[in-house]
């Protein structure tokens, strides 16, 4: 650098012996000042901002570095090492699933819902171990631990949703015992290899302890599943039993709705019946009606008699000679207008009759008052047989009346 200030080979050279020195901030500006210069020319700058952002926990950051490493190093067709490109790639791969494990680590700190990501990073750890392996020539040990190991974190974070509030499903428990059932038997062999003294590059002691948590927590995630499954079984009655209630309720609105659709039909149907009835009727009536006065028009109107002065009252004579009539023989004239005289002794005579039959009931007795009633009733007749006559003569008075109301009421209309 003091030769060629423009050096960036030598700057990502100092970089790394800052960021391996733990001055971590120093060489996070040499890398930035490289990638500026050599415009991402020098992929290692990539990969080392990567490991900076990794050691700093910013986790998104250095996966964004390592993706990038990959594909300007796939695009170049060398690798940047002494190694084959699968291998370099392999490694890089690797890295990839540590910043994912680590960053899983990371969120399981917080040991409640918020905890919950954990579990997909974990998956997408394990994810990018495979493709590391099947990348790898050659049976890596320590690829296939790490897988191990990542399988036992991704279960236990599983069996330990419960604790923090987060909901889980018997699949990702199965899925959880699936991976530690699968994982024991490498662990175990691993194991083996190390007590027969072949050439591991884990510690008896750190195998020996990631067996025995893939037992435990192989009969715990056991006892997880069957609880789930337990869980699961009572929500999927529960939610027959609403479904089937839901299908009930439904099922009666809509007969509630039908029947009341059929009430008020009906309901209609009398109205309409009632209405053509009442139509029918006044129809009947009105025909009625007209019947009786093309009837009525029909009839011949009453001729007038003629007469010298007018056409006479209803019920009176033809000529005014009737009304009058002189032409009386002589005797009946004689006896309309008889002599007074004789009348005058006829009432003295009766007069005297009267005070003769009346002597014997001088002396004040009570026996002529039978007389006397008899000639009130000779003289007023029977007031009872007169009332009844007067009730008769007007009930049928009033009926003629009614008839000749309703006939002239029918001739209006």
């Amino acid at each position: 650098l003091a030769k060629d200030r423009a050096n960036a080979y030598a700057a990502n050279g100092l970089g790394t012996v800052l960021a391996e020195k733990g001055e971590l901030f120093k060489a996070k500006e040499i890398f930035n000042r490289v990638r500026e210069v050599s415009g991402d020319s020098i992929s290692d700058s990539l990969l080392n901002l990567g490991h900076i952002y990794l050691a700093q926990k910013k986790h998104p950051e250095a996966l964004q570095m390592y993706q990038s490493y990959m594909k300007r190093s796939r695009n170049s067709g060398a690798q940047t090492t002494s190694k084959s490109q699968e291998d370099d790639e392999a490694e890089v791969l690797l890295y990839i699933a540590f910043a994912y494990f680590d960053w899983a680590r990371q969120t399981e700190l917080f040991n409640n819902a918020k905890a919950a990501p954990a579990d997909e990073r974990y998956h997408k750890c394990i994810e990018f171990i495979e493709m590391a392996m099947k990348k790898s020539k050659r049976e890596n040990v320590v690829l296939r631990y790490n897988w191990c190991l990542t399988k036992l974190q991704a279960a236990n974070c599983v069996l330990q949703k419960v604790n923090r509030n987060i909901r889980r499903t018997a699949q990702e428990v199965k899925d959880a015992l699936d991976g530690l059932e699968e994982s024991l038997p490498i662990l175990q062999t691993m194991l083996q290899w190390k007590e027969e003294g072949r050439k591991v590059a884990i510690s008896k002691g750190m195998l020996t302890g990631v067996v025995n948590q893939c037992k435990h927590n192989i009969d715990s995630a056991k006892s997880h599943l069957k609880e789930e499954r337990k869980k699961e079984q009572d929500a999927e009655t529960l939610r027959n039993y609403q479904r089937i209630e839901a299908e009930a309720n439904e099922k009666s609105k809509a007969l509630a709705a039908s029947l009341q659709k059929e009430k008020e039909a009906q309901e209609r149907e009398e109205s309409e019946q009632r209405a053509r009835r009442k139509m029918q009727r006044v129809n009947h009536l009105v025909d009625g009606w007209k019947e009786e006065a093309t009837l009525i028009a029909k009839e011949p109107a009453p001729k007038k008699k003629k007469g010298y002065k007018g056409d006479a009252p209803p019920g009176g004579v033809d000529d005014e000679a009737g009304i009058f009539e002189t032409d009386l023989p002589e005797d009946d004239a004689a006896a309309l207008f008889d002599d007074s005289d004789d009348d005058d002794d006829d009432a003295d005579t009766g007069a005297g009759k009267n005070a003769k039959k009346a002597e014997p009931t001088a002396d004040g007795d009570d026996g002529g008052e039978p007389a006397q009633k008899g000639t009130e009733k000779d003289l007023f007749g029977d007031s009872s047989s007169d009332e009844e006559e007067l009730d008769m003569s007007s009930n049928k008075k009033r009926t003629n009346d009614d008839i000749d109301d309703q006939a002239s009421k029918k001739r209006k209309i």
